[in-house]
């Protein structure tokens, strides 16, 4: 096999399928510059026809979660039936129908229903998604190819930040729109993944596809196929039972399914997307300097470099020392906003203290981008069994939009209510949660094939620092 022109269609296969995390960014990322249309008194941009009010705004913001609560449902069903391939595709297409939605919304409610819409498109993604790359991709890149999908969901807030505040909300809805049709065309071309061929029986459409993804003849790919193979036969020969029995009662599964979705929970209640689509909101209470535009393109640019960097170290260092440095960090930095806003109430002269909101956003988001927003979804990506990816993968994901839109709801409550110090202390003490949890839990899947991280679920005898 030719490895650099394997790597490459790999990369590329992977790169393709998440141009559709970047469509998961934009829909994120989309309040934050147009609630500054929708509130501007001045309404020649504004489709409502009035300045929209607190409520309104918390639901147009948080609906995108009760949305993405169904999408992996419908995504986990259609995966098994006609596979990850076409579930995926199809996500793509209901993003558009979004997008059409929002440019045609007059009014509060419709809005609210694009934004549901797009959140549904957004949990069939994340889903489909994670059971793509986790089955396209080799051993070696793995870790690396489950990071695109961070990486992906931060060009998409970066993109909606760079061009949100500088054209009219129709021409931006319709600038958004080209992403996912950009993904629907290029992504058609893709191939389905061999475990799901395998899956149906299709060794030969297996065969293809690995042919394809790993540049080699059929003599060539006949032991990664065979290593598909047993890995899919094992795993249904288990039990022929349903998936949910199977999720439950056996102790990989059961495992893997406490790992993923402990990390994802925590993830969805560091912070992260409150500060993502309040970016704005928040650099104007911290009333620094700058324009709130201007910090929020800087924070969305810092982001994406951090987010890149994480590539290069994650199959090298490993999962779990990520993690645990990535969740340390956000502690430390989400304590100190938290800080800041309690010395501004107590009027700290501003010199002394004005370094910190930015600095604090900036660091916040780079920490995060180099572990807790990437490493979560790698491992859910790589940690379950095939018979129940598509399951656990669903449960995972659904589970994460309904704590995001409590996190989003909590946020505003908090903010409001006792101001955005507690809401930055509740989330650093999530964070450190989350290294308690990874120190103590998380299992280390470097380097591991796929049955190789099943036999470690099972086994059970080591401790987690030694697996």
């Amino acid at each position: 096999m030719h490895r650099s022109k394997a790597t490459f269609r790999e990369f590329l296969v992977a790169a393709v399928a998440n141009i559709s995390a970047i469509c998961v960014g934009l829909t994120v990322g989309w309040p934050s510059p147009m609630f500054q249309k929708l509130t501007d008194k001045d309404l020649s941009d504004n489709p409502i026809g009035y300045p929209i009010v607190e409520s309104e705004q918390s639901w147009i913001n948080s609906v995108l979660a009760v949305g993405g609560f169904f999408g992996p449902f419908a995504a986990g069903f259609l995966a098994d039936w006609k596979g990850r391939k076409l579930a995926l595709w199809l996500s793509g297409v209901i993003h558009i129908v979004g997008w059409i939605m929002l440019l045609q919304s007059t009014s509060v409610p419709l809005m609210i229903a694009a934004r549901f819409v797009q959140g549904f498109a957004g949990g069939c993604i994340l889903n489909g998604l994670t059971m793509y790359i986790g089955e396209i991709a080799s051993d070696e890149y793995r870790g690396i190819l489950g990071s695109f999908l961070q990486i992906g969901q931060t060009i998409g807030t970066l993109y909606v930040y760079l061009i949100g505040p500088y054209v009219s909300y129709i021409s931006f809805q319709w600038i958004c729109c080209a992403v996912p049709l950009l993904f629907t065309i290029l992504f058609f071309y893709m191939p389905e993944t061999p475990h799901f061929f395998v899956s149906k029986g299709l060794y030969l459409q297996a065969a293809k596809s690995l042919m394809y993804l790993r540049d080699g003849s059929l003599e060539e790919i006949q032991g990664d196929l065979q290593l598909t193979k047993d890995y899919v036969l094992q795993e249904e020969s288990l039990q022929k039972s349903n998936a949910l029995r199977r999720l439950f009662t056996n102790r990989a599964n059961l495992r893997a399914l406490m790992i993923s979705f402990c990390l994802i929970s925590l993830q969805q209640w560091s912070g992260i997307d409150c500060i993502q689509s309040n970016s704005e909101l928040i650099f104007e209470k911290a009333e620094i300097a700058l324009p709130s535009e201007v910090c929020t393109i800087i924070m969305g640019a810092v982001q994406v470099v951090f987010v890149c960097c994480v590539i290069f170290f994650v199959d090298h260092s490993g999962r779990r020392p990520v993690l645990m440095a990535s969740t340390l960090g956000l502690s430390v930095v989400l304590a100190l906003l938290g800080a800041y806003f309690v010395m501004d109430s107590l009027d700290v002269p501003s010199q002394s203290i004005s370094w910190i909101p930015l600095t604090g956003m900036i660091g916040f988001i780079s920490i995060y981008n180099v572990g807790f927003g990437p490493v979560p979804w790698a491992i859910a990506a790589e940690i379950f069994a095939h018979d129940v990816k598509a399951l656990g993968s669903m449960i995972i994901v659904s589970s994460s939009w309904v704590l995001d839109f409590l996190a989003l709801r909590f946020f505003l409550l908090i903010s409001e209510s006792y101001g955005y110090e507690w809401a930055f202390w509740i989330f650093a003490l999530v964070c450190a949660g989350a290294f308690l949890f990874t120190l103590l839990c998380v299992i280390e899947t470097k380097g591991l094939s796929l049955q190789e991280i099943q036999n470690r679920l099972g086994g059970g005898g080591k401790k987690v620092e030694e697996e």
